[in-house]
């Protein structure tokens, strides 16, 4: 069974944690990394950026960034079980992006929470076949998401 840690260190934004939790198993159950550990982090803009400077390199807000098991996890607070990474979502990215593409909030977090894991289970999207692929799963994981709900 998946251990999915989940923490919401943006007190400005109210989410389902449990959803989150959902949606991060079902994607690793989907891709047969059941028994896989994932931590979870929403934050404010303000850290996101803070880890998006000092881990990529790039100064600005992102919605999601998938730090990989290795040495230098910033999130980590791991116990037993296959470790895959660290996962931290901008909150309010997140609110921008579902007015800006008319969703729910809620949808938006479900996408992003896919999109961290789909990265911590190898997925790249630079290259352009990559993102074809990371969008296919994204909608096959994010349509089974909705019927959890």
């Amino acid at each position: 069974m998946a251990r999915i840690n989940c923490e919401n260190r943006n007190n400005r934004r109210a989410v389902d944690l449990s959803k989150i939790r959902r949606t991060a198993a079902l994607v690793l159950r989907g891709l047969r990394a059941a028994g896989a550990e994932v931590n979870i982090v929403l934050v404010s803009d303000r850290r996101i950026r803070a880890l998006n400077r000092r881990y990529l390199g790039v100064d600005g807000p992102t919605d999601v960034i998938a730090f990989q098991e290795g040495p230098g996890r910033p999130l980590a607070r791991a116990g037993s079980g296959r470790f895959l990474g660290d996962i931290a979502i901008s909150s309010d990215t997140a609110a921008r992006n579902a007015r800006t593409y008319g969703v729910p909030f809620t949808k938006e977090i479900t996408l992003l929470v896919i999109h961290g894991v789909l990265h911590l289970l190898g997925m790249e999207d630079i290259s352009a076949g990559g993102r074809r692929r990371m969008r296919r799963k994204e909608d096959e994981f994010l349509q089974k998401a909705e019927r959890l709900s």
